[in-house]
């Protein structure tokens, strides 16, 4: 399944610049998400997920010695691609996503 575009990455990369090894952990899991959707340690979101159209996942990704990368994503099943809805590296402790509520 392709892995639509990287607007989104890119645009996290602009706005926060994280470090060169937090890009390579977000990138490197986008590209293998882009081929198995369902890739550890990604979780689906099923409140955003309309089964069995499309699924909503996210994923939060430890970087050494920094806050973690956290990334939404969605596969349609229909035409069986990726498109990625966010990245950020949040603060430690910030658990909240889009369209997630805190609790």
């Amino acid at each position: 399944m392709p892995l639509r575009d990287l607007d989104q990455y890119h645009d996290w990369v602009r706005r926060e610049s994280p470090s060169a090894t937090a890009q390579r952990v977000a990138l490197d899991f986008l590209v293998r998400a882009g081929r198995e959707s369902w890739l550890a340690p990604s979780v689906p979101i099923l409140d955003l997920s309309n089964q069995p159209i499309y699924e909503v996942r996210r994923a939060q990704l430890p970087v050494s010695d920094e806050d973690d990368v956290r990334i939404w994503y969605r596969h349609s099943y229909e035409v069986d691609d990726v498109d990625v809805i966010a990245v950020t590296q949040l603060e430690m402790g910030d658990t909240v996503g889009p369209g997630e509520g805190k609790g």
